[in-house]
């Protein structure tokens, strides 16, 4: 069993290119075109102020905190850095990752570079195709499979083609356009004799324990392929819970103060994870002495790296992202919701 966190990631994409395509319909449909320059002004207030402020923090902040220095990628921070930090200033971290060492606590930046290379193009797809059908996501998801499977085939190695076969996995922009499929579905009504069945509470449930399942147990000989059978069902959950009872669950005051603060969450969750585990290995140390693989150490040492990322994501949605989502809403053609 490995890690859930890059099928989280998965999730992540395909929520998002279901959010931001449902947006795009409902924009395309009252003024009967997308403005591309609002989108991406946008984008950049939302997605950029905090993002950079983080990296910035990542290359030359933690590196001299005693806590956050790691063991093998700390002593190998300063080996190209120039490259490296451009790179994630201009949202090819997954550059980055492929050609050099990682960059302590920040690895994870990598998906937010997908997306926005995914936001860079996608509001085109709704411009350019006037009378818009399903049958276009899935040209369009059919053209990026296979230049994807050409590129893994024709690049088999080297250091160059290693790293080219890192950046091409890292792309998920199948996900999205998958997520994108079903906010298409939704919004145009089409198609709900195939999806009926999503409305349903129980496939929700079968559809979330399937894709635990496959994350835990699928032999690691697919791992590179399993975001392909992990997206439908993330989508089946997605629709589900937009389509039935569970989305009024979503809308309580506490999901909706998370869902604000997922972004900060998600950029910070690391630097929390840290500071969790060397103040609590400490206390442990000094006080309760238990052992660090056993069931008390663990429960403690993620309650307080959640309270500590929730702390740390509070401060940096209100004195960072807050003053540019509100200059964000000049550029809003229409409302999205919380």
């Amino acid at each position: 069993m490995e890690s859930l966190g890059p099928y989280g990631v998965t999730f992540f994409f395909v929520l998002s290119g279901f959010l931001i395509t449902y947006l795009l319909l409902t924009e395309n449909q009252r003024t009967e075109t997308v403005n591309i320059k609002k989108f991406y002004w946008r984008r950049v207030l939302r997605i950029w102020p905090i993002y950079i402020v983080f990296t910035l923090i990542a290359f030359f902040i933690l590196p001299e905190i005693d806590w956050f220095f790691h063991y093998f990628f700390t002593p190998k921070l300063d080996d190209h850095i120039f490259s490296k930090l451009l790179m994630y200033l201009f949202f090819i971290p997954g550059f980055a990752l492929a050609f050099y060492p990682s960059v302590p606590w920040s690895g994870h930046l990598w998906s937010i570079g997908v997306e926005e290379q995914f936001y860079l193009a996608w509001p085109w797809f709704f411009k350019k195709i006037k009378h818009l059908k399903i049958k276009h996501f899935g040209i369009l998801l059919g053209i990026i499979l296979f230049v994807k499977l050409i590129f893994l085939l024709l690049f088999s190695s080297g250091a160059i083609a290693i790293a080219v076969k890192e950046i091409v996995a890292q792309s998920k922009f199948e996900c999205m356009i998958i997520g994108g499929i079903g906010a298409f579905y939704i919004f145009k009504n089409e198609g709900l004799g195939v999806f009926q069945f999503v409305k349903k509470q129980y496939v929700v449930l079968v559809s979330f324990l399937l894709s635990i399942i496959l994350s835990w147990f699928a032999p690691s000989a697919l791992s590179s392929a399993l975001h392909l059978a992990l997206s439908p069902l993330f989508l089946i959950i997605i629709m589900g819970t937009s389509w039935s009872s569970f989305g009024k669950w979503m809308e309580s005051p506490i999901f909706i103060k998370l869902g604000n603060l997922s972004y900060s969450i998600y950029l910070l969750h690391m630097v929390g994870a840290v500071f969790a585990l060397r103040i609590f290995s400490d206390i442990n140390w000094m006080f309760l002495k238990l052992e660090t693989d056993s069931l008390g150490f663990n429960l403690i040492a993620y309650t307080l790296a959640f309270l500590i990322t929730i702390i740390l994501s509070t401060i940096s949605y209100r004195l960072i992202e807050s003053p540019f989502l509100r200059l964000k809403t000049k550029f809003a053609v229409i409302k999205s919701g919380k």
